[in-house]
């Protein structure tokens, strides 16, 4: 293992190592679960609101979706909550009603709190940087291509890089879908993303 990490509770670095191979590209993760923690956990409570008024396929499905991008991120830090949100995920799948409304406050407390962990290692993450249209064309290029080579550790990086940035209302909408083609590795939904933001820019 060639990390040079302290020791947390709740995450195991070699199992993090098997999907990011490089510290850099392992803090660039960790900086985004922090950075996303109140967002990625507000947006899985309104979604399981949305099931519990209504249990459509549709509701069903985004909630799915939303456990399921969490997931992969919680796997690839080697965090022990992988069975948790699998379990959402599962529950979403399934259409298991109970098992999301009961244990959906509790993983978004466990995932809160090891947000706070990963604090000690990362800080913040709180800090934002001046829209440059510029360099987003260009980590939009680099998104790209890195998700057709299939290189995870520089797509997250690129993406991290213009996550960072205060992004337009406009383009947010994008961004979004951006951010969970990213976690899913969709790669017709990140290239798809990437032209349509570039033919708007």
């Amino acid at each position: 293992m060639s990390y040079n990490m302290p020791k947390i509770s709740g995450i195991d670095w070699e199992k993090a190592h098997k999907y990011l191979e490089t510290e850099e590209a392992l803090r660039g993760v960790l900086e985004e679960m922090v950075r996303t923690c109140n967002k990625q956990i507000s947006v899985l409570s309104e979604l399981r609101c949305k099931v519990l008024e209504d249990a459509t396929e549709d509701n069903l499905a985004a909630y799915r979706i939303q456990a399921h991008a969490m997931k992969a991120t919680i796997r690839s830090i080697g965090s022990d909550l992988f069975d948790m949100a699998f379990a959402l995920e599962t529950a979403g799948r399934e259409g298991d009603i109970n098992k999301i409304k009961e244990s959906t406050d509790e993983f978004i407390v466990a995932y809160r709190e090891f947000a706070d962990k990963l604090k000690t290692i990362v800080g913040d993450c709180d800090a934002v940087r001046a829209f440059d249209k510029e360099e987003f064309v260009r980590e939009l290029d680099v998104i790209r291509d890195s998700m057709n080579a299939f290189k995870v550790s520089e797509l997250q990086e690129a993406f991290k890089d213009i996550a960072s940035m205060d992004v337009p209302n406009e383009y947010k909408a994008l961004m979004e879908k951006l951010e969970h083609a990213v976690r899913d590795l969709a790669s017709e939904d990140v290239i798809k993303c990437c032209d349509e933001m570039q033919s708007i820019l």
